[in-house]
């Protein structure tokens, strides 16, 4: 199934700001997505590792794994529809 997801990093990206990463498409406060997903839950969680891959593409310490643990709980799901 596809769903579009719409996100609001806006919780998230002041605690990125310092690691000065290229988040490309994730650099904005909010952003539209379209996932292949087997159901609502499945849609998140790629919504979230897809950011998560981004960051982690070009600093992969353990701090930075450490503070995106405790990002998904600021990941703001602000809309989802099923395509």
């Amino acid at each position: 199934m596809a769903y579009r997801v719409v996100l609001d990093l806006s919780h998230v990206l002041p605690q990125i700001k310092h690691l000065k990463v290229d988040l490309g498409v994730f650099g904005r406060g909010s952003l539209i997505l379209d996932l292949d997903a087997n159901d609502p839950d499945d849609a998140c969680y790629t919504a979230f590792k897809e950011f998560c891959d981004v960051v982690l593409e070009q600093v992969s310490t353990t701090e930075v794994k450490n503070l995106l643990k405790e990002l998904k709980y600021d990941f703001i799901v602000a809309q989802m529809m099923e395509l």
